[in-house]
């Protein structure tokens, strides 16, 4: 049995109980609502407007917005489109909530803070409700949400944000204590010539961050466009073409997030864990992605349990880190359920031009994996025109324990 605790459209917090066929589901459960309440600021009662601010979508109420932060903290923004100027910035308790629309009518053209819509910095932050719309720039580098380094406790709610292109819709660096949970974050585009080692886009990324909970988001439409994948990059030329490089959900260097229950669709992968540890994967929902589904380079001692999978290239790649030496250390992968790899999808494309001699495997093991365990897993093609190259691939014979798959005709 697990207590799940949800907030309406209206703002009014429910608790259901479900009982659970899986119990391993009752410890994410626990985990998340002791993260929510650890992350969670004082109530917030009743909160001051903003003074002087239409929601036209054409006064800019940028001013308006900042002085209320700075002398109130705690604001609440109305309903309407409150058009913005320059970077919003929000220090220790500031509290952004409401059902407004944001527009982000600016673009310094820089990798900075001076890039993003809301930037905060400090302890006990909350954004709750609102919507961040970019007007649409290609190749921009602006961000939705910044959390800069050592913040704390910070709540990220309900927020919606589209519009983007070659960076994140929220951006957490080397920080900890987080919560991002129920938000929508759709439709951003790179489809310029690019470096696509520095410019991948990402629904969500933390960076150097420890004890977070990523949860129930949805993410969809974080695409590159044709240009954007043909791009060489002049700092890795020998890799050529970068292909499909962006995510739904980028996790590098991290340590103890948990991400749950998120709905992850059409990106080039959906949860990238780059050189994570100790973090929990579970009950996410992933589908039609260019490469990879889970992609776990350089990871370790992490579980990734309980996910479907649908229209990957590849379900989870587990990989040694070969530039940094760090091998795929003592990981779980337990439980998931992946169906159709190499499934063309909506991007209409074979796997074989997709990612050059890359076969369409449910389960990789490339490299130096080791004292992994890959079990009880659910990898089937039920397309009437198969594409799976093998359900499980290990291609060195290193010590990790395969057992109990469920690979229908296809063998391990």
């Amino acid at each position: 049995m697990i207590l799940i605790m949800t907030m309406n459209s209206r703002g009014v917090r429910r608790t259901t109980v479900q009982v659970m066929e899986r119990p391993w589901l009752l410890l994410i459960g626990l985990l998340m609502i002791a993260q929510a309440g650890l992350c969670a600021p004082p109530a917030l009662g009743r909160m001051p407007q903003p003074d002087d601010m239409r929601g036209d979508g054409v006064a800019d109420n940028t001013a308006a917005l900042q002085n209320a932060l700075d002398t109130r903290k705690r604001v609440a923004i109305g309903s309407g489109s409150h058009r913005i100027t320059r970077p919003l910035r929000l220090s220790s308790g500031a509290a952004l909530i409401g059902s407004g629309k944001i527009i982000v009518d600016f673009d310094s053209e820089k990798m900075d803070a001076s890039n993003a819509a809301l930037y905060g910095q400090g302890q006990g932050i909350r954004l709750e409700g609102i919507s961040i719309a970019k007007r649409f720039r290609d190749g921009s580098y602006g961000v939705g949400v910044l959390i800069a380094p050592g913040s704390q406790n910070i709540v990220v709610r309900n927020v919606e944000i589209s519009g983007y292109s070659a960076r994140y819709g929220i951006h957490i660096v080397e920080s900890e204590n987080f919560e991002i949970t129920g938000c929508y974050i759709h439709d951003f585009l790179m489809n310029t010539s690019a470096d696509m080692i520095v410019d991948s886009p990402a629904g969500i990324r933390a960076t150097r961050c420890k004890s977070g909970v990523i949860s129930n988001n949805r993410i969809l439409r974080i695409e590159v466009g044709a240009k954007g994948y043909a791009s060489v990059s002049p700092v890795r030329a020998a890799y050529g073409r970068q292909t499909y490089q962006s995510d739904c959900l980028t996790i590098v260097q991290c340590r103890a997030i948990t991400l749950v229950g998120n709905i992850l669709e059409t990106s080039g992968e959906g949860i990238d864990l780059l050189l994570s540890q100790d973090c929990t994967v579970s009950a996410n929902s992933i589908r039609n992605i260019w490469f990879q589904g889970i992609k776990m380079l350089g990871v370790r001692s992490t579980s990734v349990t309980g996910n479907v999978l649908r229209d990957c290239l590849q379900g989870i790649g587990l990989a040694e880190h070969v530039a940094l030496k760090t091998d795929c250390v003592g990981n779980t992968v337990t439980a998931n359920t992946i169906l159709d790899p190499g499934a063309p999808g909506t991007f209409r494309v074979p796997s074989r031009v997709r990612e050059g001699l890359a076969g369409a495997f449910g389960i990789d093991l490339d490299g130096r994996c080791l004292d992994n365990v890959v079990a009880h897993n659910t990898i089937l093609d039920t397309q009437p025109k198969k594409t799976m190259t093998l359900a499980i691939r290990q291609n060195q014979k290193l010590h990790n324990v395969i057992e109990g798959n469920n690979t229908g005709a296809n063998a391990e």
